[in-house]
């Protein structure tokens, strides 16, 4: 035996449970060492007659002895921690959670440290005259950490008579200098000590039910952070909650503890810290801890518990949003709460990855989209937006769930949540604060309502004869064309990750099927057979016969501009035959920051209307610019940065087309794409006032959107009409496929378990971007039509009984086909029309 027979015998002594022992052990480097002891008993200890001695390199003898004395609390600790050096400090963490100091270099990783009282030894940590020659917590000695934590199971010391000393039985390992566990028992003043006696400070004990407390709103305070914060406070109040998944649970005065201040919370969170027994939902409690601010959140972590018998949890508080000021969510945090009002999705950005929804009493817009940036309106917009929303908690930790739990009874692609779905009103559960956000844990399923289901084709009406549609193809890269060349510098990460891209994209516009298609984010590698604009072209027909699309190109250009991604566009020459050459412009603006514009005049087949058709894709706005000065700065007036830049394109687009650039006369010009600027921000005004149309306003009002962004809808794709063209658009809308749509539909394989890349994905058209396409109906007529058969309406009926009138002889003194080109058309009604008014011709 290496113990000598004294020690021996000590250790043979009979367990008294109700003991102090050693619950944590930190080996940290230089002075950054730690010992914790534990008092189990649920009454104060006096320790008057405990020493901590320190046995060295395997010696039998103590080379240390620490004098306790004072009182220790019941479920209380006391830290021993190292007073450091000048020149070497203990870390400021562990120095933040020490009662006590012992002086410097008190002990080593192969230390064997005991706890006796008198000559009893009650605890021992490693093996007295054993030198493992080494760390306990080294690489070669149970664990690759220095910090061990006596098991929540082991209740005693190893007073058990064995000469080994083997951690994994009583002890879990952490990492190198974790300190967060010290104090975790329970927590019993900040210092104390002094002639050589170390005494801990005497702090609040918990007592006995019904016993004085601190009020939970007293600790809560009327501001953002506790009036208590750092103190260790009892309070006794109902458990409300209790969350296993976030370490703790909520109480809540009852109603006759209330202070009647509607400033001052009535609950709180209590963090289980270390202990692994929980209370359960309408037990009475009376709890002991500190006070803390954890990432602004007012907790009480706790040291003691005591069990109070039962009674009734507190009514919920009913809250209308929009709430009144920001404050009344610090009011009631950690209480319970009901919405009597039916809420809304109004986003869906974490869903994939952390199961939580924002909700709002409606859709909430964004404020430029709805009133003029920095007018009183917008402003007060953003301020009810603020006040609208509240987070969805799911109940659980960790990112990537499995399950996804929002809706009932779980997410997947034949059961979809979108931005506008609805929840059943009176939804209720505890206000909480947690990862920056205020948020609901939900009691009870969640019933969700589909207010905003799919529509799996635009539901269009279907009276024009030409159908024009833009979309953001959100990078779409095809890699060298031949199935290499991945990951791409803004698109696919691999060749299964474009294939899944592909297949949305393609659906998409299959599902549209335009006339006529302005592209957003195509890559920029030209017109070549490896090409993305050649790729998209050959599986639409692959897909809708062959030929049914061709792409445009400026003659003599073998790309469009110098950036990245470019424009494209795209028609079906059965529909509409190109007039003349594609044009593009690099001048001004269009030499740096925006994408080149692509413009092309188009033919009507079927009648031989004329239109323009111009596709564009302004400056983004993010990646402000620097300078304090400079005019393309964030001015906070909701326009974000490069307001300046996108002004200036819209003024020299305008400019440039008024020019006539494809040569064609025809004041028939729609411009789409793009643009980077909700509705009523300065780029879009700046185009409506150079007497553009803004289509989706005309039609779809101030409820159009085509994009999300922190919550907020509006939309940054955009149809506008000339003056002339504008009454010849019969609808113009945006079909959401994508911006109503979470991203764990989308194509992306990263951020992504392997699960959910094969659960939640479909080759469907939703979510193939993160813009919603724009579509748009055309009924193109004479520019100046002549009303031949008088029913307020030009139409082929009045080009048929022109032809009549001509075929029974009437004299007009013109041939029959003014226009020489061998087929009545419009211009030929037009003509007519000019004689009837000179001749005065009745026609009946």
């Amino acid at each position: 035996m290496k113990l000598n027979m004294l020690l021996l015998s000590m250790l043979l002594a009979p367990a008294v449970h109700a003991e102090p022992f050693i619950s944590e052990y930190v080996e940290g480097s230089s002075n950054n060492k730690a010992l914790e002891i534990y008092n189990p008993a649920d009454v104060a200890l006096d320790l008057t007659g405990y020493t901590i001695k320190v046995y060295s390199n395997g010696s039998l003898n103590a080379g240390k002895t620490i004098t306790l004395g004072g009182t220790l609390a019941a479920k209380g600790t006391l830290v021993l921690t190292d007073t450091g050096t000048q020149s070497v400090p203990v870390a400021p963490e562990l120095a933040a959670k020490s009662n006590l100091t012992i002086g410097t270099g008190n002990f080593n990783g192969d230390d064997a440290i005991a706890l006796f009282k008198g000559a009893d030894l009650i605890d021992v940590f490693g093996q007295i005259g054993f030198d493992p020659g080494t760390s306990w917590g080294s690489n070669n000695n149970f664990t690759h950490d220095r910090t061990l934590v006596r098991k929540a199971s082991v209740t005693q010391g190893d007073a058990n008579g064995s000469d080994a000393f083997d951690p994994s039985v009583e002890w879990d390992f952490y990492a190198k200098d974790d300190f967060s566990n010290l104090g975790a028992h329970t927590g019993s003043g900040n210092s104390g000590g002094g002639g050589g006696v170390v005494v801990p400070p005497v702090g609040p004990v918990i007592g006995n039910c019904g016993d004085s407390a601190t009020l939970i709103s007293a600790v809560q305070g009327s501001g953002a952070a506790s009036p208590e914060a750092g103190k260790t406070v009892v309070v006794e109040a109902v458990v409300s909650r209790v969350t296993a998944f976030a370490t703790g649970f909520y109480i809540q005065e009852e109603a006759s503890d209330s202070d009647n201040n509607p400033a001052t919370s009535e609950g709180i969170f209590v963090y289980n810290d270390a202990a692994s027994d929980y209370p359960t939902v309408g037990d009475k409690v009376r709890v002991l801890g500190k006070v803390e601010e954890y990432f602004t959140k007012t907790q009480i972590r706790r040291s003691g518990l005591l069990a109070c018998g039962t009674a009734t949890v507190p009514q919920a508080v009913s809250v209308t949003l929009p709430v009144s000021n920001l404050s009344v969510w610090e009011s009631l945090e950690s209480m319970q709460v009901t919405f009597p009002q039916q809420l809304v999705v109004a986003d869906h950005y974490n869903l994939g990855t952390y199961g939580e929804l924002t909700l709002a009493p409606q859709r909430l817009f964004t404020p430029t989209n709805q009133f003029r940036p920095g007018t009183p309106e917008a402003v007060a917009l953003a301020s009810q937006n603020s006040r609208s929303k509240i987070v969805l908690d799911d109940l659980a930790n960790g990112k990537n769930p499995a399950n996804i739990i929002y809706p009932a009874p779980g997410l997947n692609m034949n059961n979809p949540v979108r931005v506008g779905d609805s929840v059943n009103a009176n939804l209720s559960g505890i206000l909480d604060y947690s990862f920056s956000a205020w948020r609901l844990l939900p009691e009870g399923t969640v019933q969700f309502n589909a207010s905003n289901p799919r529509e799996e084709q635009p539901v269009l009406r279907n009276l024009g004869n030409l159908k024009v549609a833009s979309a953001n193809v959100l990078n779409y890269f095809n890699g060298d064309g031949s199935g290499g060349g991945f990951p791409t510098s803004r698109g696919a990460s691999s060749a299964v990750e474009f294939e899944r891209q592909a297949s949305k994209i393609v659906t998409a516009l299959s599902s549209i099927n335009a006339d006529v298609v302005g592209l957003m984010e195509i890559e920029n590698d030209g017109y070549g057979s490896q090409s993305a604009i050649v790729d998209l072209v050959s599986r639409l027909n692959q897909q809708l016969g062959a030929g049914t699309y061709q792409y445009v190109q400026v003659p003599g250009t073998t790309q469009l501009g110098t950036d990245e991604i470019s424009v494209g566009m795209l028609y079906k020459p059965a529909k509409v035959t190109p007039v003349g050459n594609a044009v593009t412009t690099n001048a001004g603006v269009f030499g740096y920051g925006n994408r080149q514009p692509l413009v092309q005049t188009f033919r009507q087949n079927a009648n031989n209307e004329v239109f323009t058709f111009a596709v564009n894709h302004f400056k983004s706005k993010g990646s402000c610019p620097s300078g304090s000065t400079n005019p393309d700065r964030d001015l906070k007036d909701g326009q974000s940065c490069w307001n300046a830049t996108r002004v200036q394109a819209a003024t020299e687009l305008t400019a440039w087309l008024a020019t006539n650039p494809t040569g064609s006369a025809d004041k028939d010009v729609l411009i789409m794409g793009d643009l980077n600027a909700y509705a009523k921000e300065d780029p879009i005004v700046t185009l409506t006032n150079k007497g553009f149309v803004n289509l989706v306003e005309k039609f779809q009002g101030n409820r159009g959107y085509s994009y999300l962004f922190g919550g907020e809808s509006g939309y940054l794709d955009h149809a506008l009409a000339s003056a002339a063209l504008s009454p010849q658009v019969t609808y113009a809308m945006e079909w959401h496929i994508n911006a109503d749509e979470s991203t764990v539909f989308d194509f992306n394989l990263e951020d992504k378990t392997v699960q959910q890349q094969a659960d939640f994905y479909q080759p469907s058209a939703f979510r193939g971007s993160d813009h919603d396409p724009v579509v748009v109906e055309l009924a193109l007529k004479a520019a100046n039509p002549a009303d031949l058969d008088k029913d307020g309406d030009v139409d082929n009926n009045d080009i048929t009984l022109f032809n009549k009138l001509l075929k029974t002889g009437t004299k007009l003194g013109l041939e029959y086909d003014f226009n020489k080109d061998g087929v009545v058309t419009s211009s030929d009604a037009r003509a007519m029309a000019t004689l009837c008014t000179y001749a005065r011709c009745a026609i009946k």
